[in-house]
C-alpha cells in the first residue's frame, strides 16, 4: 500500500517556494536569518511528518521555535557557568553608525 500522506520535506520545500517573494524583499542579514529558519525547520521534517494533523506551518513554526528553544537553553547554561562578578563580552564589537 502506498503513501497517503505527503512528505513533510515535500511540503515544507513547497512553502519555501511561496515564501521566496518574501525572502526576496528582505534585505541582506534579514535573508541570512530567514534561510537559517527555513533550516531549523528542515531538521525537524521526520518529527513533522509523523504528525500529519498538524498544518503544514504551524509544523514549520514548532520546529524553529524548537530550535530556537535550544539555543536560549544553551545560552542561559553557558551564562550559568560564568563565576559572577565576571563580565560577559561579545565576540564581535558593536560600533556606532550614526555619523
Amino acid at each position: 500500500m502506498g503513501r497517503t500522506v505527503p512528505s513533510f520535506r515535500n511540503l515544507l520545500e513547497e512553502i519555501t517556494s511561496e515564501l521566496s517573494v518574501f525572502r526576496r524583499a528582505l534585505r541582506g542579514e534579514d535573508k541570512t536569518a530567514f534561510d537559517s529558519l527555513m533550516n531549523h525547520a528542515r531538521k525537524h521534517a521526520s518529527s513533522c511528518t509523523v504528525a500529519p494533523a498538524l498544518d503544514p506551518m504551524d509544523a514549520v513554526f514548532l520546529s524553529i521555535l524548537v530550535e530556537q528553544q535550544k539555543e536560549l537553553m544553551s545560552l542561559r547554561e553557558a551564562i550559568a557557568r560564568v563565576p559572577s562578578g565576571c563580565q560577559v563580552r561579545s565576540g564581535e564589537q558593536h560600533h556606532n553608525e550614526m555619523a
